[in-house]
């Protein structure tokens, strides 16, 4: 059905009609994050064409594909760095924070910072590490992915040019090599010469990286190696590691991340630490 063309803003129960679905699935979209209508001062619910155009995505990725709740969210988020490429960015980092109905002290307590340091991180005014990535990915429960920008649009396939690439602290960039949803996050790691993870941490699952290209230094808990094109290490679950490139050229390495079961499940309740997920919060190390 088309959408009315005697006003710019729609009501719940005109856009409910126009993508075929019922008021009350428009509202479970929005408590969990997928669509945001404005309001009046009196609090109703105003959707605009875009609004419109969002919910009809958000039915076909489920209808189409069946993913869930997280792929479609990070699927359709926005924003774009230079150069095309998708950056873990401030908006995405305070969107996490609310969903779980965290205060910025209680969020930044969680990740081992200052309220101040997140608050910055949120602005967009200071560029977080891989360390601090995986610090804010567990504080808020969800895989390191789930925080990154998205453009594929298909259910397997993840073309070279839709990665996800996200640029942070001295140049480090991940880029995402497949669609959120899945038991395992693999990426392309890109580190700069004299860059590294920022410090030392965990993750919840098994870690496998194989270097393409240049070499990394990896400080474990009991030894340290440095790998060079073809080698390969995997790390068990909360293996604390810290990385970084020693050499004078680009290290390139595929890097592959096991998660917990229910990682992508949605939180069972505000601010809740998620009795379903079963991995640590961020090591202090």
């Amino acid at each position: 059905m088309e959408q009315p063309d005697e006003s710019p803003f729609l009501t719940i129960g005109a856009v409910a009609e126009a993508v075929g679905v019922s008021a009350q699935t428009l509202r479970v979209w929005e408590a969990q994050g997928l669509l945001e209508p404005d309001r009046t001062t009196g609090g109703q619910r105003r959707y605009s064409p875009d609004h419109l155009e969002r919910a009809r995505q958000i039915l076909e990725m489920r209808r189409r594909y069946g993913w869930n709740t997280a792929a479609i969210r990070t699927s359709l988020a926005t924003g774009k760095a230079k150069n095309g490429a998708h950056e873990w960015t401030g908006n995405r980092f305070r969107r996490a924070r609310r969903q779980r109905n965290l205060s910025l002290k209680e969020a930044a307590s969680r990740i081992g910072v200052s309220p101040a340091h997140l608050s910055a991180l949120e602005r967009d005014e200071s560029k977080p590490s891989s360390r601090l990535i995986a610090r804010i990915a567990d504080a808020y429960l969800t895989p390191m992915s789930g925080l990154a920008e998205f453009r594929a649009t298909g259910p397997r396939v993840v073309r070279a040019d839709e990665r996800a690439r996200g640029v942070l602290d001295g140049g480090v960039t991940w880029e995402e090599l497949v669609l959120p949803g899945h038991s395992i996050e693999p990426a392309i790691l890109i580190v700069p010469p004299g860059q590294g993870s920022g410090g030392s941490y965990e993750r919840p699952g098994e870690t496998f990286a194989l270097m393409l290209d240049g070499e990394l230094h990896f400080s474990l808990e009991s030894d340290e190696h440095d790998l060079g094109p073809g080698d390969a290490i995997v790390l068990e679950a909360q293996t604390a590691l810290m990385w970084e490139n020693r050499g004078d050229a680009e290290a390139r390495a595929v890097w592959v991340e096991q998660l917990p079961t229910g990682a992508w499940d949605p939180p069972e309740g505000a601010g809740d630490a998620g009795p379903h997920r079963t991995w640590k919060q961020p090591s202090r190390k």
